[in-house]
């Protein structure tokens, strides 16, 4: 064996292996000088196989982890309870005594019951003209809103009073990051969801914005931008040309919705960076659209289709 084999083989591992630790290397050289040349040889051709299949198996490794953290979760969603709600097209909110159908400048209020008690509703377009989703806190109703599908994109909050659907409040973004279509209360903080699309909006086949351009903003409690975040590549895949349209939180995780698709997106903020994490789905039977989660834990949404609003559980 040459006398700076030991020295070759340092370099070699360290050129490939920049990670090793330089102490086992120095073990690794003291082995090579042993007096024995026969075991010298043998030590020498086990560790360098070793180490040489160290990279592969990492890559293994954490292709199986990104695999492993995003699963399909094994317990979905079914369906308990199924409602007529005419203005069901965009979305629901709900709270402990009641449902909310929600569409463009309709809003109608039902008991879980599903009778239907009253409709709000704004004639002028040039006020309110895409209502997209909705939540209740202590008894107000915050609607995610925007000028959709005019642009440039405008968006605002608008809020109601859940006793007469009154209208109390907004919270004008005027135009800024995209369209509102989902919000959320965080810890002493909001959560907006703004969206972009990949879409022709006229004849000379001109362009709308990006659909990755889409973010989930954090706002305090005085509306004022905290952080942002952008969506994962291959999610904006999934989902394109539309982008995300519902949104809630458990367990800190958000489950998003689609366009089209019957399945949560789970969604994480990052420990890091600025791209939201997909960790998972779950199945839902609802196509998309605003989604809403009721204080028992059962998950609300619609179907456009049939003009419905469905009640799930798992």
């Amino acid at each position: 064996m040459p006398e700076n084999a030991a020295d070759y083989l340092k370099e070699v591992f360290l050129f490939s292996l920049a990670p090793i630790s330089v102490n086992f290397l120095n073990f690794v050289e003291t082995i090579l000088h042993m007096k024995s040349r026969s075991l010298s040889n043998l030590l020498l051709a086990l560790t360098a196989a070793l180490f040489l299949s160290l990279p592969a198996a990492h890559s293994q490794e954490t292709g199986a982890q990104e695999t492993a953290t995003r699963q399909t979760d094994p317990k979905p969603y079914k369906e308990v309870q199924r409602f007529k709600a005419y203005h069901a097209t965009q979305g629901v909110a709900v709270d402990k005594d009641a449902f909310y159908a929600i569409t463009n400048a309709h809003i109608t209020k039902f008991n879980l019951q599903g009778d239907s008690l009253m409709t709000w509703h704004e004639p002028n377009k040039d006020r309110i003209r895409h209502i997209n989703a909705g939540i209740v806190l202590k008894n107000k109703l915050y609607c995610a809103h925007s000028n959709y599908p005019l642009y440039p994109m405008a968006s605002s909050i608008e809020i109601f009073d859940t006793k007469d659907l009154s209208h109390i409040g907004t919270v004008s973004f005027g135009i800024d990051t995209g369209s509102c279509t989902w919000i959320l209360p965080g810890k002493r903080c909001w959560y907006v969801f703004f969206a972009h699309y990949d879409k022709k909006i006229d004849k000379e086949g001109k362009q709308w914005d990006n659909a990755n351009q889409a973010q989930l903003v954090m706002f305090d409690k005085k509306w004022r931008k905290m952080q942002a975040w952008t969506l994962p590549a291959d999610l904006l895949k999934e989902i394109a040309p539309s982008s995300l349209s519902g949104g809630v939180m458990i367990d800190g995780i958000f489950y998003c919705t689609g366009h089209d698709a019957a399945k949560c997106y789970k969604l994480r903020i990052p420990e890091r960076g600025t791209i939201l994490e997909w960790i998972g789905e779950v199945d839902v039977p609802f196509h998309g659209q605003a989604i809403a989660l009721g204080p028992d834990g059962d998950l609300w949404g619609i179907s456009r289709k049939e003009r419905a609003v469905i009640r799930a559980r798992r």
